[in-house]
């Protein structure tokens, strides 16, 4: 699986083969992916777990990582975009999945007190 704190794993799945970002990968990108979605989707403290291990999640963070890396300069020979094209749906899957998530995991707490 794929292992969003680790720069090799990142590096691979966004296509970059050299050393000379990986701070700014590790240190920018990810925590800023990482604020961005859960800003999007939920800040709760109760929510963290559904984050943990979770492939939706991380297939999107590591899609605005690699939207950053490539649009990182202010001049390119590609058209950029503001936000990836597939962010949107997956902010809506990952809402839709948090609301079910809570429904099996956080009443069900609530009710056994």
């Amino acid at each position: 699986m794929l292992n969003i704190d680790n720069v090799e794993s990142i590096k691979k799945a966004i296509r970059v083969d050299h050393d000379f970002d990986d701070d700014l990968i590790m240190e920018i990108y990810l925590p800023g992916a990482i604020n961005e979605v859960k800003t999007a989707v939920s800040l709760r403290e109760e929510d963290e777990l559904f984050y943990e291990d979770n492939p939706t999640f991380n297939l999107l963070v590591l899609n605005i990582i690699a939207h950053h890396n490539d649009n990182r300069s202010t001049t390119s020979n590609e058209q950029a975009f503001e936000i990836p094209a597939s962010s949107m749906s997956l902010i809506q899957t990952l809402r839709s999945n948090l609301a079910k998530w809570r429904k099996d995991n956080i009443e069900v707490i609530a009710d056994e007190s």
